[in-house]
Parts: C-alpha cells; sequence; structure tokens
C-alpha cells in the first residue's frame, strides 16, 4: 500500500480509500478546469473555491470506489469527468461563451461530476439507499422511496426472461432473486443490483447533489461544499436530466423556480443540453484503458459491447468540410458493433435535433438569449457512406437475421400449422378470450366481471350460417380488450404475445415472479387462427382502463399491408367477426343434430347435449356459452333431402368440467407436489349412460389431458395412453401399464411442454410421471382393498381378480392377475413376499366355476391362488401350457411371457383339458425337450395331469390337484408348483410392492371379513 498514510488520513471523511499497488492507482489524477470554465468561474471567487473543493472531495471516491456493480464497464472515473468537462466547453458555441455566467459554469460543472456519481456506489451505500423507506428528498418528478424501487426491481427481476438474464450475468440460468442477501452479496448479486443501479444512476446524481453520498447511520456522506440548496438541486437535476427528456423537467424547474430560461443567471435547459451531448460523444478510445481490459474478465455481454464500441472508434474530430458537424472515424471489428455503432450514432442526431429544437423553443424569442447554441448540429462517420466502408473491412455491413417475409409466407403457415382443422380455429379464439376475462378479473383483485349484465355469458361464440352455406363466425368476450399499442404490436404480429412482454408480467406476476392468471393462450400465433375460418376479420375492442368512447375497430385481411385502426364506442372486451365463404367450415363445424330432433318452434333455443367442435373451454370460470343459428345435419349425402334450421345453444355439462385450482373437485385426485405447476388433478372418466334410437348402452368417454382449462390432448378411446415408469419400477413384481388418467394442469408460468398445434403433451419432459405412478398405484390398491369386503369365497376371489382386470386404470401383462389368495389373507404376488409368508405351494387355476366354498377353509397353511383370467385360444393356451411346465433352465423367459411370478421351483404339475395336451403335442408348437421333460399322472378323471421336476415333490403336488378337481368338479385347469428358496440374485424391490406395503402396511390385505385376517 503506497501514497497514504495516517498523517494524511487526519481529519478525513470515512468515505475515503486507500490507494491499490496496482499500475493505473499511483496517483489521483486530478481533475482539470477547461480555460473557458476557468475562466467564467474567477470572476466569482466563492462559485471557483466551490467547485474546486467539492472536485477536490469527489475525486478520491471516484478513483477508488472500483464501481463493485459494474465490473465490466468502461472508465467512468475522473478521467471521463475531464473528458466530459472538454467535451462541454468545445461544444458552447463562440456566441454563447459571452453569455454564458460564472452560475452557469459552476453548476454545470458540478453537474458533469455527478452525472454518473450513482455508478460508483460501493456496497455499504447502497445498503443505506434500499433500507430507506421515507420519502424522496427531491419531490416533484414522481420518485417512490427507495425500498420501495428496490422491492419492485425485484420482483420484476423474478420475471427476467433468457434474453434479460443473458444480458446481465451472461448466463440465463443463474439467477436466484430469492437467495439474495444483502449483508452477504455475491458477484452475481453484483451484476443484478448493477441493473437496478444502472437504471437509477441520474435520480442517484440528483440527489448526491442535494443530500450528498448514501451512508451507513452514524456516518458523515461525502457531500459538495460551497453551494447553496438552490445551485446544489439545478446541479443535480442537470446531472439527472441526461437520463430523461429536457422538456420532462420543464414542469419541476417551472414549478419550484418559476422562471425557464433563466434563473439566478442559470440557464438550466442550455445546460442540459451541453452535458447530454457531451456525455455521449464521449467514445473516443482512451475511456476503454488497455491496461484494464488486460486483467479484467468482462462478464456481460453489455459490457464487452460496449468496450468493442470504444475500441472501434479511431478518432473524433471537429475538422471536417462541415464547420456544424463532428466527424467521427471507426472500424468496428464485426457487424454486431458495427450496427452498434450505427444505432449510436443516430441516437447522438436525434439528440443534437433534439437539443436544438428544445433551445429555440425556449430560447428564440428571449432576446439576447436566443444565440444560445452548440457547436455542432450534425455528427458524421466513416461510416456513413457505406460502399466505401465495405471495401476496407472483411464482413457486409448490413443487418441479416430471421424474419418473416410478409403476408405470403403467413397464408402458407396458417393451414399447416393447425393441420387444416376449422376448429382448431375456434380453440384458440376462445381461449384468448377466456384469458382476457381472467385478466380483467386479476387486475380488479379477483372480483366477479362487472362489465356487463350478469347474466351474459363471459364469453359467447356465435356461429351464424347464410342458405348458401357461407356465414359469419363471432367470440366476444367481456374481458380486459386492447389498446392500440397491444394491437400493433401484439395482436397483429404472428410469434408475439402479449403475455410475454413486461407490461403483461408487471400486471399479472406476484412479487415472486408467479403468474397470477393461467393463460391459454402462449406462442402468439392465436390470431392466425381467425384466418383458418374466413379471409377477412372485424375487431371492436376496448380496453377496460379507458372510457365508452375510446374503443377501437379495424377490419383485416392477412395480406393488407397496412390496417387503419379507427375510433369508436364500445363495451369493454372483445369482439372478433369472421365472414366464412367456405362452405366446409360451417359444415364442420355443425352440431350433430338431425332434422327429426328439432323442435317445431323454430323461435325456441334449442339445448345441445353436446357440441365437440366447439367445446374447447372445461372451467366453470369464466362462463362460456356457444350458439348456433342455421341447419340441421342431413342424415344423408342426399342434396335435396329436407334440412330444417333452427337455433341451438351450448354449454359443457357440469360432469366434463375440470375443477379450479383453488376449489378442488373431490372427484378429482391432487398431486402432492405438483411443481413448477400450481395444480396437477386426475381422474379416470366415469362411463356415462347414452341413449340412441331408443337403445341405451354405456360408454366410457376418452380421458383427456386440459392445460388451463383448455383441452389439449385426447387420449386413445379403447386404447392405452401409459404413464411412463422407471426402468427398474418393476423389480421382481409383476409386468403391468399404467393407463394415463384424464389430467387438469394449472401452468402459469407457462413451462407445459406443449407442441405448437397445442394437440399434444409431451410427458416425458413433464417431469411428474414417477410422482403419478406412485400416486396411481395408491388408489388402485386402495380402490382393490374396498373390494374385498364382500364375498371371501372361491367364486368371489375369482370375480375379484375378473374385477381387478377389467379396471381402467392399471393393465397386468399376461395371463393371471397378480394377487394370492391364501388361507389367512391377499397378498401382491412378489418373489419377496412369497419369501416372507413361507408360501411352498403356487396353485394357478384357470376356472370359471362358481364354487362356493371359502378360501380361508379351501386352501391349506402354506398355499397360495393364482387365477388365469384370459381369454382361451390356442396361442394363450400354449403360452399358459409351457409357463407352467417349463422348467428352469432356460426357459424362464416362458413364464415372464405368460406374466407367471418369477419364482424357483423343484416340481411342476398342469391338470389340463385333453384338447390342450393334444394341441401341444401338435408339431412346431412346443419344443420337444419341454414335452420330453414331462410324466403322466394315472388316474386323473377328465383331466389330463403331467408333471415334472423332482418326482417326490411332483406326486404330492399332483395328489394335491386331485383333491382340488374334487372339490371344484370338472371343468377348471389348475397347475400347481412346489417352491424352493431362491437361488437367484435378489433384484430390486417393484414399485407396486413398495406401494402395497405403504397402503396395507404389511403383506397381507387388511380384510374387514373375519376369514382373511392378518397374520
Amino acid at each position: 500500500m503506497t501514497g497514504w498514510n495516517d498523517k494524511k488520513a487526519q481529519g478525513t471523511a470515512p468515505f475515503l480509500f486507500c490507494f491499490l499497488d496496482n499500475p493505473d492507482s499511483h496517483h489521483i489524477e486530478m481533475i482539470q478546469l477547461p480555460e473557458l470554465f476557468e475562466r467564467k468561474l474567477s470572476t466569482v471567487p466563492e462559485l471557483d473555491s466551490a467547485v474546486r473543493e467539492s472536485f477536490k472531495r469527489f475525486e478520491p471516491w471516484l478513483e477508488q470506489s472500483g464501481m463493485p456493480f459494474f465490473p465490466g464497464f468502461t472508465d467512468h472515473s475522473p478521467r471521463h469527468i475531464n473528458e466530459v468537462l472538454n467535451t462541454a466547453a468545445s461544444l458552447v458555441s463562440d456566441a454563447s461563451r459571452d453569455l454564458l455566467s460564472a452560475e452557469d459554469v459552476a453548476v454545470l460543472c458540478i453537474s458533469i461530476l455527478l452525472h454518473d456519481s450513482g455508478m460508483h456506489l460501493t456496497r455499504d451505500s447502497f445498503r443505506a439507499l434500499v433500507s430507506d423507506f421515507t420519502q424522496p428528498i427531491i419531490s416533484g418528478l414522481g420518485d417512490l422511496p427507495w425500498a420501495r424501487l428496490w422491492e419492485d426491481f425485484l420482483s420484476e427481476a423474478r420475471r427476467f426472461g433468457q434474453d434479460q438474464l443473458l444480458a446481465i450475468f451472461g448466463d440465463p440460468d443463474v439467477l436466484q432473486v430469492g437467495e439474495l442477501d444483502l449483508e452477504n452479496l455475491s458477484e452475481l448479486d453484483d451484476l443484478l443490483i448493477g441493473e437496478f443501479v444502472r437504471r437509477h444512476h441520474s435520480r442517484l446524481a440528483h440527489e448526491i447533489a442535494v443530500k450528498g453520498v448514501p451512508t451507513t447511520k452514524g456516518n458523515n456522506p461525502l457531500e459538495l461544499i460551497g453551494l447553496d440548496p438552490e445551485l446544489r438541486d439545478l446541479a443535480g437535476l442537470i446531472g439527472r436530466s441526461h437520463g430523461m427528456s429536457i422538456r420532462a423537467t420543464f414542469p419541476y424547474i417551472e414549478n419550484k423556480y418559476s422562471l425557464l430560461p433563466e434563473y439566478r443567471r442559470i440557464k438550466t435547459p442550455y445546460l442540459m443540453a451541453v452535458l447530454r451531448i457531451a456525455d455521449y460523444v464521449q467514445v473516443k478510445s482512451e475511456r476503454a484503458l488497455k491496461s484494464l481490459l488486460s486483467v479484467k474478465e468482462l462478464r456481460s455481454p453489455i459490457s464487452r459491447q460496449e468496450w468493442r464500441n470504444h475500441f472501434a472508434v479511431r478518432d473524433v474530430s471537429q475538422r471536417h468540410d462541415d464547420p456544424e458537424a463532428l466527424f467521427v472515424n471507426a472500424k468496428p471489428i464485426d457487424v454486431r458493433t458495427y450496427l452498434k455503432l450505427e444505432s449510436l450514432f443516430r441516437d447522438i442526431q436525434r439528440e443534437l435535433d433534439e437539443s436544438w429544437a428544445t433551445l429555440g423553443e425556449v430560447y428564440g424569442r428571449q432576446g439576447e438569449l436566443a444565440a444560445l447554441g452548440l457547436t455542432w448540429r450534425r455528427i458524421r462517420s466513416n461510416l456513413d457512406d457505406k460502399d466505401k466502408f465495405s471495401k476496407t473491412i472483411p464482413y457486409i455491413p448490413i443487418r441479416a437475421g430471421f424474419d418473416a417475409s410478409g403476408p405470403d409466407l403467413l397464408k402458407l403457415l396458417v393451414g399447416p400449422l393447425y393441420n387444416y382443422e376449422y376448429e382448431v380455429g375456434i380453440r384458440e379464439l376462445v381461449q384468448n378470450a377466456v384469458d382476457a376475462c381472467k385478466e380483467l378479473v386479476d387486475l380488479l383483485g379477483n372480483t366477479p366481471i362487472g362489465n356487463g349484465p350478469s347474466d351474459l355469458p363471459d364469453v359467447l361464440v356465435d356461429i351464424h350460417e347464410n342458405n348458401d352455406g357461407t356465414g359469419w363466425i363471432t367470440v366476444t368476450d367481456r374481458g380486459v380488450g386492447m389498446t392500440a399499442d397491444t394491437i400493433t404490436h401484439y395482436f397483429l404480429v404472428a410469434g408475439a404475445s402479449f403475455r410475454n412482454s413486461d407490461v403483461w408480467k408487471q400486471q399479472h406476476m406476484n412479487v415472486s415472479g408467479e403468474a397470477r392468471v393461467m393463460r391459454g393462450g402462449r406462442f402468439g400465433v392465436g390470431a392466425l387462427a381467425a384466418f383458418l375460418l374466413g379471409e377477412e376479420v372485424t375487431v371492436q375492442t376496448r380496453h377496460a382502463s379507458r372510457s365508452e368512447e375510446d374503443g377501437l375497430e379495424f377490419k383485416a385481411r392477412i395480406d393488407d399491408p397496412v390496417v387503419e385502426l379507427r375510433r369508436c364506442t364500445a363495451p369493454a372486451g372483445t369482439s372478433i367477426k369472421i365472414w366464412v365463404e367456405n362452405p366446409s367450415v360451417i359444415n364442420n363445424l355443425r352440431p350433430h343434430k338431425y332434422f327429426a330432433e328439432i323442435p317445431d318452434d323454430l323461435d325456441q333455443i334449442f339445448e345441445l347435449d353436446s357440441w365437440p367442435k366447439v367445446d374447447w373451454f372445461v372451467q366453470s370460470k369464466p362462463r362460456v356459452t356457444y350458439r348456433w343459428n342455421g341447419y340441421s345435419r342431413r342424415p344423408s349425402e342426399d342434396p335435396d333431402e329436407l334440412r330444417v334450421r333452427f337455433r341451438g345453444e351450448y354449454r359443457t355439462p357440469s360432469d366434463e368440467l375440470v375443477p379450479l385450482p383453488e376449489s378442488p373437485d373431490v372427484t378429482w385426485h391432487a398431486l402432492a407436489e405438483p411443481h413448477p405447476y400450481k395444480a396437477v388433478f386426475w381422474q379416470y372418466r366415469q362411463p356415462k349412460k347414452e341413449k340412441k334410437e331408443e337403445e341405451e348402452f354405456i360408454r366410457r368417454p376418452s380421458d383427456e389431458i386440459t392445460v388451463n382449462g383448455i383441452r389439449v390432448e385426447k387420449l386413445r378411446m379403447g386404447g392405452w395412453s401409459s404413464v411412463k415408469l422407471v426402468r427398474d419400477a418393476f423389480g421382481d413384481g409383476p409386468q403391468y401399464r399404467l393407463s394415463r388418467p384424464s389430467m387438469a394442469i394449472f401452468d402459469p408460468a407457462g413451462v407445459c411442454p406443449i407442441n405448437l398445434q397445442r394437440s399434444a403433451v409431451s410427458f416425458d419432459r413433464m417431469g411428474f410421471d414417477g410422482q403419478l405412478s406412485k400416486a396411481l398405484l395408491r388408489e388402485h390398491l386402495t380402490y382393490i382393498s374396498n373390494l374385498l369386503k364382500g364375498d371371501n369365497t372361491f367364486a368371489g376371489f375369482r370375480k375379484l381378480c375378473a374385477d381387478i382386470g377389467a379396471l381402467p386404470d392399471v393393465h397386468y401383462e399376461g395371463q393371471v392377475i397378480p394377487f394370492c389368495a391364501t388361507s389367512k389373507g391377499i397378498f401382491l404376488a412378489t418373489p419377496g413376499l412369497f419369501s416372507e409368508l413361507k408360501i411352498r405351494v403356487l396353485l394357478l387355476v384357470d376356472s370359471e366355476h362358481r364354487a362356493p366354498q371359502e378360501i380361508a377353509g379351501l386352501l391349506k397353511d402354506g398355499e397360495a391362488l393364482l387365477f388365469r383370467i384370459s381369454k382361451s385360444g390356442p396361442q394363450n393356451d400354449l403360452a399358459w401350457f409351457r409357463g407352467i411346465l417349463a422348467e428352469d433352465n432356460g426357459y424362464d423367459w416362458y413364464r415372464r411371457n405368460c406374466a407367471l411370478p418369477r419364482l424357483a421351483r423343484s416340481a411342476a404339475v398342469l391338470a389340463m383339458r385333453p384338447q390342450l395336451w393334444q394341441l401341444a403335442n401338435q408339431e412346431g408348437k412346443v419344443k420337444r425337450q419341454i414335452i420330453a421333460s414331462l410324466t403322466d399322472v394315472p388316474n386323473a378323471g377328465g383331466h389330463k395331469v403331467v408333471m415334472s421336476g423332482d418326482i417326490g415333490d411332483s406326486e404330492i403336488l399332483a395328489a394335491r390337484v386331485k383333491e382340488l378337481l374334487v372339490v371344484l368338479g370338472k371343468t377348471p385347469e389348475i397347475g400347481a408348483w412346489k417352491l424352493t428358496p431362491e437361488r437367484r440374485p435378489a433384484r430390486s424391490t417393484s414399485l407396486i410392492h413398495e406401494v402395497w406395503i405403504e397402503v396395507f402396511g404389511g403383506p397381507y390385505v387388511r380384510s374387514l371379513t373375519a376369514e382373511l385376517k392378518v397374520n
């Protein structure tokens, strides 16, 4: 440590820092006043002294703060202050120099000193700042307390998109706002705070001028000296103005100081113009010190690009053919830097234009003050001649990137995007209307929608068919409505979703960054769906915050180059009316009603019991109604057949609605840990009684997936959409498939992996199939335990197995239902439980015989009974034969194919119908090795009985099978295994085994009957 000692430190305020031993900090570079400013200040010694003393007090802080929240930014030390001072002096035109007063120079120098001072806050200063809940020290500019600003910023930061995170941190996945600790800040925390300070550093310049640098309680703040409060305020306001429009400061000046052009010889608007231009043109390469660049890691893309821009500027000069122009010579190394500089030069020119216009407005009629002006009116650069510049660089200096090439591309996209399914157009319009209603409720603080009669639906879909098959489709909502900005920047722009905008996030996200509105729309292509239905749309809308006369309406075709918005009187909400010229559209959407079912009174509104082509939204709120005014569907294709016009109305039946996330339905089950979703409900849809032509029948509706109340995917009717089980979910247990149930997913964050057509969900990427598997199995086994409250006879157990096989949730592979009956209870057929319960004989029975014997009296200790529940047929029967009788040596897969338990055995017996034995002995049906290993059992009556394995164990099994045949009659087929202790390496416990133990607390089902007891 050099350049400082205790003696020099005596009497120094606590904000000063010691120098660090590095090449750039051996001395403090004194801020030097330009000759013009020195000369003006010398006429008023008090002001001259105040400016110089203030510089001396602030120089050490600006030099040594280290800018902890801006580690990669270009130089904002006293070197930069010198540059801005010199540039400001050169900006004062010759005609303005004589008009400049000492007071002007004093406040301008102080404003330049402080304009970026907020970026030098230390961590302690920042903590002091954001812990301040008091009213702002400056009133009249709409300032909020710093603590409130910080809370609002953190809330916004939780909603940052990937682009923002990448720009600030260089990584879109690093932010953990909830873990930010002001007392223990990390480097990432510093970068986040830097974004907050950057946004408000111009306000900080004003407040530092008035009150000093924020500091912790008990410490003296670093303050300006020698200036009265008014001069401090005006200097701070000028410093603040570089972050806002000059005109935006005029009300503050007029309210506080009355005189706008000049007050106390201070020409505030003019000084503001000088500062903002002087700061803007500081792009010379000296600001990016090469010695710093070699040792600092530039962390964020924003910082890296800023340094690139500065290094690209080779020279800034006034020596140009145009005497009022500033000429910049630059050599950007890549097209990104070129485009940034091109944009920067346009911005500087805009600032010059606006500054000159403002000076003309303020001083144009002020006598000699009308001569106030700037040295430059224009900015020129070697980039202006693009052809000439392009010959000096290896890249092409143009902006290129993926973009839509116009309405022709949109036309090509609409049909294929939605697979030419007209009903999808209804879905997209309905979900946007529903979203608008939800947003209005959220804006109103979750109070019901009130912009119209309470008996009106919140969303109305109206389809009107003309005699020639053309017609109108109108979707009207009583939602939040749209502003002109929403229409032009989102509704009419394919792929631009307003619900991804910062405005939407600010309105509808909580402080934790979670959306309060369960939106159906996501991709910003919903408006295109209207053109799937027709060529032209008419839109009328009014935002709920606007007056009734402040509505908007327009007509648009997809290929219109210009859409004209006109003012109109309209209710709050949005109405989209589509002219349908193609009769196929109306015909596709027609309700399934024939003229014979239509009431004679044509004025009567027919209540439709179903309308699948339009029925997309399945929640009770908001209320959606569908209306039809057209012709009935013809029962044949005969064009001359009678058709009848009718008016119909449809609302989704209550038994098809999914619950609201805040009020779950008892018929739905909820996942315990649905993260990242707000809630996930599931159920299997119940069979419904239906009637067709006087005939009643039972139909089980297809299960389906809904996301935020919108139907997304209908699961295969009569098939299986299986829940994905982890690889080791079976272990030693039975093989099964879990049918995916109907699922209502509530996804406020919009992370559910839906395809672009919104017709399917990628369950592999949802991450909750493991949790769902356990929930389904738990419910399945609990239901089975309730079935045991009935008949406990042999026939009752067989019926139980048949009922289990018919359940819609779990499908057991193979020919047996894997639940074993014993004299003491029922257990799951897994090797672990066989061993635990010391089961020595497994009986495998294929019988529909309704034997009344109770299982407890039929089976002996150590015996277990499995039923075959499968359709008979040659292949199934042969699999049953092989699975029971094939020995362990190399034929274990026969048992797996038949889904018999994976158990070691010493002997096997099968009593079968003679027809099965004849089939098995046909050439090529069963391996000869298996047939050759079998031994006949004599005196088996009408059955063919064979055995294999250990002869002693086989004979005992055969005798037991004969006993059962006597009891059960002649029809059953009975197999039997003599089990031995497991010799194979133990495999993992199956998922269903784990859930079984969790549900029942032990190996046996806890039955309510006395005969089936827990051991």
